[in-house]
C-alpha cells in the first residue's frame, strides 16, 4: 500500500512539473533562455543518429531592381458620357 501512495505522490509531481514547464515555456523569457537554446543545440546534434537532419532554410538571391515608369491611369467616363462600344470586325 505504502508503494502505490508513493508512486501516486511522484505521479502527482511529475505531472505538476509537467504543467509547470508547459505554462514557462509560453512566455517570452523561455524563448530567449539559454537552456532553450543548448536543448535545441542537443536535438539538433543528436537527430542524425534516428535519421533527422536538419536543413537551414534556403537564403533568397539578392536581387537589384529599378523603380519603373509609372503607368497610364484608366480612362474614366464622365456624368453624360457612355462607354465606347466595343470594336467589330466588318461584316465581310
Amino acid at each position: 500500500m505504502i508503494i502505490a501512495i508513493v508512486l501516486a505522490a511522484i505521479l502527482a509531481v511529475m505531472v505538476l512539473a509537467f504543467i509547470a514547464f508547459y505554462r514557462y515555456s509560453r512566455t517570452p523569457e523561455w524563448g530567449d533562455s539559454d537552456v532553450r537554446k543548448a536543448a535545441l543545440e542537443l536535438l539538433v546534434s543528436i537527430g542524425p543518429l534516428w535519421g533527422m537532419h536538419f536543413k537551414a532554410p534556403r537564403p533568397e538571391l539578392p536581387t537589384v531592381t529599378t523603380p519603373g515608369t509609372d503607368p497610364e491611369p484608366l480612362p474614366t467616363w464622365g456624368d453624360g458620357e457612355q462607354p465606347q462600344p466595343p470594336l467589330t470586325l466588318g461584316e465581310g
